[in-house]
């Protein structure tokens, strides 16, 4: 459970390069999130080419630390009334993702996408994502450039037992 209080949002990385052994164990990972009756409501696009990811980097508001990132995965899914559930999947699928890659020592930062389509606009165009498809979330990977202590975080004002 380490994972969960180490991972942070890492937004500046080191040149080294992320294995395809790693690439694989996230993808994996995230293929493993639980899913609304197993339907498996996502595609993964995953993108190494520096020029791509600097394309990425200045296509929307938030994805500027793609620019210097090793990879990212791209979660997106079929997005209108015939697929429900597809969000929970995709942010399953997402923190998965990010999970493991704080296992294998590489930093990422989950880069918002839905609800806020006009965000993903040039990035489905670059990435020739389908119209019909809505990213759900961007994520950069890359090692760490610095080291972040990990998170503490508990909130007893956001418990509430037996009724709100």
């Amino acid at each position: 459970m380490n994972e969960i209080y180490l991972r942070r949002s890492i937004r500046r990385y080191t040149d080294q390069n992320i294995s395809d052994e790693d690439m694989e164990k996230m993808l994996k990972a995230g293929m493993n999130a639980p899913s609304a009756h197993n339907q498996k409501l996502y595609d993964l696009v995953v993108v190494k080419n520096k020029d791509t990811l600097k394309k990425l980097a200045n296509s929307g508001a938030y994805t500027h630390m793609l620019e210097y990132a090793n990879a990212a995965i791209i979660v997106c899914s079929v997005a209108d009334d015939t697929v429900p559930y597809w969000q929970s999947d995709c942010g399953a699928v997402t923190e998965n993702i990010l999970l493991e890659a704080t296992s294998l020592g590489i930093g990422s930062c989950w880069i918002g996408g839905y609800p806020n389509t006009e965000l993903t606009t040039k990035e489905k165009e670059i990435l020739e994502i389908p119209k019909n498809y809505e990213i759900f979330s961007t994520i950069s990977l890359g090692y760490p450039q610095d080291k972040k202590e990990p998170n503490n975080n508990y909130y007893e004002d956001k418990v509430h037992y037996e009724k709100f």
